[in-house]
């Protein structure tokens, strides 16, 4: 499941530029809604809380996040998800709650370079997913305010029921384009996606690929996102680990399009739609998904 609990950008879409001696820090509150058609699911609404701060060369960022989704009460699980014991079968929830830490730095190792290690834990009723695990790493090169290159690096262990163990690496291009009308950022990022006991949960392959590309435009108070990407992709990290599709789906597309307004000096409202097609493995039917997400943050 994509923890639809930061569609917002929240390490971009802050808007923060800190000077060498300067210090900030922001929070912010995301509600969402989610709505499935087809599937197991029908839709529930879910709340986080995100909190960070730092400087230029150090950061620390923390993310807390429940989710309750609603079950359709008249679908069938597949035999493998019986057969391993990891059918949702029966339940009339889907509750979750997400934690999520990490911290950055910046200019310390390597000049030009930030690190960011992270950690994202989860507690569901989920069967398959239940205390489940993510390590998260990303190391990227940039030229400042011009480009920058990197790659993520993300291992992600459920040990509940068959021991599913996720690798995915991502590399990770960006562009800033500087105009008399206002500022752009456009990128890209290519996901590869391998894991283990992959027939366990009903899929042929255990290699998925995938790609996604961006743009981002600021001016003055405002910024607005646009987002695509395409593929295959299973039990996803996304959003600078914050971001995890921990249930058992196999996406195949998606598009999202964001905006903000600093409407004072240090609030920020922002809103977020994002759709995206997968196949519930479970159950074997295509399900679209809708997600709207409504944030309000604080510039410290």
């Amino acid at each position: 499941m994509k923890k639809f609990l930061l569609t917002v950008l929240i390490l971009i879409a802050t808007g923060i530029v800190l000077t060498d001696s300067s210090r900030a820090d922001y929070s912010a509150i995301y509600g969402t809604y989610i709505d499935y058609s087809g599937g197991s699911k029908i839709g529930g609404p879910s709340l986080t809380g995100y909190y960070s701060t730092g400087n230029l060369t150090k950061t620390y960022s923390f993310g807390l996040s429940l989710t309750s989704i609603e079950y359709s009460s008249n679908y069938t699980s597949s035999a493998t998800f019986k057969k391993y014991g990891i059918s949702n079968a029966g339940i009339d929830f889907l509750n979750q709650l997400d934690v999520t830490v990490e911290s950055s730095v910046t200019n310390e190792l390597l000049k030009n370079h930030t690190f960011t290690l992270g950690l994202h834990y989860i507690i569901t009723n989920d069967n398959l997913t239940d205390n489940g695990i993510v390590f998260y790493f990303d190391g990227t090169y940039f030229k400042p305010y011009n480009w920058n290159s990197g790659v993520e690096l993300a291992f992600s262990y459920y040990p509940e029921t068959i021991n599913l163990q996720v690798i995915q690496l991502a590399p990770h291009l960006g562009k800033y384009y500087y105009t008399t009308f206002g500022t752009f950022y456009s990128g890209a990022k290519f996901y590869y996606i391998t894991l283990n006991r992959s027939n366990e949960i009903g899929l042929e392959d255990k290699n998925f690929y995938s790609v996604e590309a961006f743009l981002h435009f600021y001016r003055g108070k405002t910024d607005l996102g646009f987002s695509v990407w395409k593929g295959e992709q299973v039990f996803a990290v996304k959003n600078g680990g914050f971001v995890v599709y921990n249930l058992a789906e196999k996406y195949k597309s998606g598009v999202s399009v964001e905006g903000g307004y600093y409407f004072t000096k240090n609030y920020r409202l922002g809103a977020t739609i994002s759709v995206n097609k997968f196949e519930d493995l479970e159950t074997g039917n295509d399900v679209t998904q809708t997600a709207v997400t409504i944030s309000l943050g604080y510039k410290w």
